[in-house]
């Protein structure tokens, strides 16, 4: 009996010393421990010497939990020991996690359950525990528990399901983007959110998902208000650890706003580029009905209206407005067309100013009426006129006169203020359209007056005495084009020295034979001092017995408003071109600088973090530093180009132009000097405008570094100021520019000045002349967005050797602040 109960315990101290999990035994109330299986040692680090040495309960946990393992066996002890019962175990596992402290300090979560060791009385005089390390499961647990965190927490939808189709988790995000609660939905299938008559399309994807299928696509589904909407989605198969698909997961964004914003800027893109194509019309054939009506037809089909009409603002002669159409279409009605085909060809005109066109008319202010039957401004149309459901009139103003308006009608929905804002880059076009039109119609009326000018003969003829080499005016303007010396020699002294050359070359191979007529243009020195375009045209009339020419006569046309017309015609379409390509550029360079400073942020952030990681290596260091670098170069450059797209000025002060010009030296000096020197020359006259100081330094001390690169041998910038009032006639400034009173800050330096080909370019953004790394291209153009958001204009004269002139033009302030 002795024997077989040594070997059963023998076989029990085996099982217990070698069991599975760790078993730990110490005595109460000391908490010696006694007992630490071959699991448990290693588990804690301790070796039997470290036990008989002393080893007690409370080194080996953590002060948390330590009071909890007291507070529970105090509990069981209560029920029964306290009472003088003896101990009974409760039935059942009680399983509770502590945190372990190894011998080397290192803190390890267990699972443990204990009991008490009781003597022959029932008394506990030790306890039991047997645990295990569940460091992987905690581990598991808690990146279980930071995903569903993070999925909980995310913007998007994010949506699983079981291979039926129902609902097994809704995010919160899912709950913003649909309107329904997880609790609504959990259980449901998917079809709630299909858009009307796509409900199919939901059970479609569902079964390619569980055949494998990682799908990325662009839909449309319904929110619970009903509203349908255009999603981003992604939806993918949940495979278990065999690779079997268990479940579908979906990911799903909203980009009904990024779709809309791509439409709207699709559409701008589309009535620039037909506002080009119509001002290069214009100015080629000269012709507007055909650009105006091309122009309606776009704009119609842009806003999706039904009809409407471009007209050009006249004046009676008691003052009152009145609309002559330059464009209109009407619906396809017969009686609408019948109308349209009476009245155009005599010239449509609108006068009834008691309606919705006509309070445009009296006012200059738009007129969105989206319910026109009930609207008191409307007068009710005439017999036969087409249905009208919503209207809008947009007005044309140039230099602050009304000169034309736009109308459109019945567009689904109707129209709102953003319509207004869609327009203007057409409004402003019109308003150049209707300017260059009227300009046309000046000229056509100084033709006319010409030719009356002609048949009463003020114009100057000359007759040239080929044998004796003189010219004589005769008739017309005899004292400004008749020479004090006649001869050919005495009249080219006052032809232009740059013409002429020309000018004898046209006459001399005139009289060789080798041309059949004189026509050649030239300036001339007028009595007053200034020079005048001339056009000097002509033919031999006489010749001698062996063809030898005696006698030409001809005419002296001076064509100097010609000329003009025509410069100003080439400037007008260059600053037409440099306005609208700032447009444009502005909104796409904002559009992209925002989200391109989104992922830089996300790039630095990403290479700060990789830093701190990294080993102390300085090969690696350096390649993540070259990174970094780049990519602050990056930011800078969304930087510039949120300033070139959107001017920050949206609070401005009064500026004292002075000191403005002054705080700019004062920075730019270190810059440009000892090589270069600035000349500031103040004006007597007080200088204030309304906008933003540091804006307005940028634009000055841009223009003094570009100063200084012009001179890379030294020189000298001079700045002025002065006070100007801008009408008609302009030479600084685009026609959409309103008249009134300006400001003009003249920067000027003695540089090598800038070619005729380059000057039209150094406005465009991203042109530079300089070498790569010196110049990002976006410095003049950034500066007169500056300019154009302060109401004012940037202006460049140069020509190669004389040096570059540029002026900033600034609304001068009214009122007693102006002084």
């Amino acid at each position: 009996m002795t024997r077989r109960y040594l070997a059963l315990a023998a076989e029990y101290e085996q099982f217990r010393f070698h069991m599975p999990d760790a078993l730990l035994e110490m005595e109460l109330p000391s908490m010696r421990v006694t007992y630490l299986n071959a699991i448990a040692r290693a588990l804690l680090g301790y070796t039997v010497e470290d036990m008989l040495g002393g080893i007690y309960g409370w080194q080996l946990l953590e002060q948390e939990s330590l009071q909890r393992a007291i507070a529970l066996s105090e509990e069981s002890l209560a029920r029964q020991v306290r009472k003088g019962l003896p101990y009974e175990r409760r039935p059942g596992q009680y399983v509770s996690r502590y945190t372990v402290i190894r011998k080397d300090g290192i803190r390890v979560p267990v699972e443990a359950q204990g009991a008490f060791i009781v003597d022959e009385r029932g008394v506990p005089t030790g306890a039991r525990f047997i645990f295990r390390d569940i460091t992987e499961r905690v581990v598991r647990e808690r990146e279980h528990a930071r995903l569903a965190a993070i999925v909980e927490s995310a913007e998007d939808a994010i949506i699983s399901r079981d291979l039926e189709g129902r609902i097994l988790s809704w995010n919160r995000g899912a709950e913003r983007l649909y309107g329904w609660t997880a609790a609504e939905m959990v259980g449901r299938t998917a079809d709630m959110v299909a858009a009307p008559g796509a409900e199919s399309e939901v059970a479609e994807l569902l079964e390619r998902v569980k055949r494998g299928e990682h799908l990325h696509l662009t839909t449309r589904r319904r929110r619970r208000d009903g509203t349908v909407f255009d999603i981003e989605l992604s939806l993918f198969p949940v495979r278990d650890e065999h690779g079997e698909v268990t479940a579908v997961g979906g990911i799903a964004r909203d980009i009904s706003e990024p779709l809309r914003v791509a439409q709207e800027l699709e559409r701008t893109n589309r009535l620039l580029a037909a506002l080009t194509r119509a001002q290069s019309d214009f100015i080629r054939e000269g012709e507007p009905s055909g650009v105006f009506q091309a122009l309606l037809d776009l704009l119609l089909e842009l806003t999706e209206s039904e009809y409407g009409f471009i007209g050009e603002v006249l004046r009676k002669r008691d003052g009152s407005p009145y609309l002559r159409l330059q464009a209109l279409v009407f619906p396809g009605t017969d009686q609408a067309q019948a109308i349209m085909a009476d009245s155009m060809p005599a010239g449509f005109a609108f006068d009834n100013l008691a309606t919705l066109f006509g309070h445009t008319l009296r006012t200059g202010e738009p007129v969105i009426s989206n319910e026109p039957a009930g609207d008191p401004r409307a007068g009710g149309t005439p017999p036969g006129h087409p249905e009208l459901r919503s209207y809008l009139g947009v007005p044309i103003a140039s230099r602050g006169e009304l000169v034309g308006m736009v109308g459109l009608a019945n567009r689904p929905g109707g129209y709102s203020e953003t319509a207004v804002e869609f327009l203007r880059p057409l409004v402003t076009t019109c308003a150049t359209l209707i300017e260059a039109l009227r300009s046309e119609r000046q000229r056509e009326e100084e033709r006319c007056r010409l030719e009356m000018a002609l048949e009463r003969s003020e114009i100057s003829l000359w007759e040239w005495d080929v044998a004796a080499d003189t010219i004589t005016a005769f008739a017309g303007d005899r004292e400004g084009l008749q020479p004090s010396n006649p001869t050919t020699v005495g009249w080219l002294e006052r032809v232009h020295p740059e013409d002429r050359a020309a000018v004898e070359r046209a006459f001399r191979a005139h009289a060789t034979g080798e041309t059949d007529h004189i026509e050649v243009e030239h300036r001339y020195l007028m009595p007053g001092g200034t020079w005048a375009w001339t056009l000097s045209r002509g033919r031999i009339v006489d010749r001698g017995p062996r063809g030898e020419p005696l006698r030409a006569v001809g005419t002296f046309l001076n064509i100097s408003s010609r000329k003009e017309a025509e410069l100003e015609r080439a400037r007008l379409e260059l600053q037409m071109r440099q306005a609208q390509k700032l447009e444009s550029l502005g909104v796409l360079a904002g559009g992209i600088a925002h989200d391109f400073n989104n992922l830089l942020t996300a790039v630095l952030g990403n290479l700060f973090l990789l830093r701190q990681a990294l080993p102390d290596d300085p090969a690696l260091r350096e390649l993540v530093d070259d990174a970094s670098h780049a990519a602050e170069r990056g930011a800078e450059l969304v930087r510039r180009l949120l300033a070139f797209g959107r001017p920050d000025i949206d609070q401005p002060d009064i500026v004292d132009l002075d000191a403005l010009i002054a705080d700019a030296a004062a920075l730019a000096r270190p810059m440009v000097e000892p090589t270069v020197r600035l000349v500031i020359r103040r004006s007597r006259e007080a200088g204030r405008v309304k906008g933003s100081a540091s804006a307005l330094s940028q634009v000055l001390v841009n223009l003094f570094v570009n100063a200084r690169d012009a001179m890379p041998g030294g020189g000298v910038i001079t700045v002025t100021r002065a006070a100007t009032d801008l009408g008609s006639r302009r030479r600084w400034a685009p026609p959409e520019l309103p008249r009134g009173r300006y400001h003009v800050i003249a920067v000027r330096d003695t540089g090598t000045g800038i070619p005729p080909e380059l000057l039209e370019k150094i406005f465009d953004p991203f042109f530079t002349t300089k070498p790569i790394g010196k110049g990002s291209g976006l410095g003049l153009p950034t500066a007169l967005a500056i300019a154009r958001a302060h109401g004012g204009w940037l202006s460049a004269e140069s020509s190669p050797g004389r040096g570059s002139t540029f002026r900033l033009l600034l609304p001068a302030l009214e009122g007693p602040a102006a002084g």
